[in-house]
């Protein structure tokens, strides 16, 4: 059996950009990332994969070398971070979700506290890393953003082991808007910016904000959808729409590809209007415009991102790109448990 993938971004306006940085930023990022020894040598392979650096040089094209070499280590923890706790339960979940967060807190803990848990280790080493070059606006926001991050997906652990289907996509939404770790990621757009509360609190650049997590959120449930249907996971929207609608697979992905073709152009009006009204001699305007344009450019990273590596389409991801069939895979439960392969995460 096939289905077709929609082409999201059949009326996006905003290219694929890349960040001159990446080679270096990206070798930096992964030699500090294996230095923490949460996989073993297997996995480790199959995690650089992943090409997260990739994505980082997509995301974030216009960040400096030492900003961009941060937005690498988010992105390397980010996915660590996905791929042990889809293989965990609850309890080892929200342990993991604690560690993240004291390390986070406690950046400057002494390193005894490493030893116990080298997520902690991570997290404490990249944010203590961060915060040396970080604007106020990150530092004030991004532990907040994460914060909601790991307790989403604490609640999506529970979900999962109660084979909880959501009733609706938007009561999926509001959840996942957290799951996918969008906004701490957005947030590192203004590492170099500086853009206060008032400005980012206006009701046209929350609604910027939440359309562009959807977007994000929603283009990786398309693309995620066959591997996470062949696992039996239950956390994507286009299983939501199959399960409480009665859609077929490719009904469900039509619906998904009306829905974010009028939430697409909901964004591109509102940043029309946003950027007609900023004033650029003013230094914050500009910072605000700058963050709009970098919402925007997320979400073509992650779309384009998702078929240049082989996590959702295996080898064939650059054909599939082209031809949008996708063969459905058979299902084959979660597999061998992830902790056989990460050294006491």
């Amino acid at each position: 059996m096939e289905f077709r993938l929609p082409e999201l971004h059949r009326n996006w306006p905003f290219p694929r950009l890349e960040n001159p940085f990446f080679k270096e930023g990206n070798q930096l990022s992964r030699e500090w990332f294996d230095s923490h020894q949460l996989f073993n040598e297997v996995m480790q392979h199959k995690f650089r994969e992943i090409k997260s650096g990739t994505l980082a040089a997509f995301a974030y094209p216009n960040l400096s070398k030492d900003h961009f070499r941060v937005a690498c280590d988010l992105m390397n923890i980010l996915f660590a971070m996905d791929d042990i706790s889809d293989h965990l339960n609850v309890t080892d979940i929200r342990s993991l979700a604690i560690a993240a967060l004291d390390g986070l807190r406690n950046p400057d803990s002494p390193l005894k506290f490493q030893e116990q848990h080298r997520m902690r280790a991570v997290h404490m080493s990249f944010w203590k890393n961060a915060s040396k070059i970080a604007s106020n606006t990150v530092k004030r926001r991004f532990v907040k953003s994460y914060d909601a991050y790991v307790n989403a997906v604490v609640q999506e652990a529970m979900e999962r082991r109660e084979r909880q289907v959501r009733p609706s996509l938007e009561e999926y939404l509001t959840l996942r808007r957290s799951t996918g770790a969008i906004k701490p990621s957005l947030d590192l757009i203004m590492l170099p910016l500086e853009i206060s509360d008032e400005y980012l609190e206006l009701d046209s650049v929350k609604e910027l904000e939440l359309i562009a997590i959807d977007l994000i959120a929603i283009a990786n449930d398309i693309v995620s959808f066959n591997v996470e249907q062949a696992r039996g996971d239950i956390h994507n929207a286009v299983i939501v729409l199959m399960e409480k609608q009665k859609l077929s697979i490719q009904e469900a992905m039509d619906f998904v590809d009306e829905w974010y073709q009028r939430r697409s152009s909901k964004f591109i009006d509102i940043m029309k209007e946003m950027e007609e009204t900023l004033d650029e001699s003013d230094r914050m305007q500009r910072d605000l415009k700058i963050y709009i344009k970098g919402l925007a450019q997320w979400v073509t990273a992650n779309y384009e991102w998702s078929f240049e590596t082989s996590r959702f389409f295996g080898p064939h991801h650059k054909d599939i790109y082209k031809a949008r069939a996708v063969a459905l895979m058979p299902k084959r439960g979660k597999g061998k448990n992830i902790n056989s392969a990460v050294s006491n995460f």
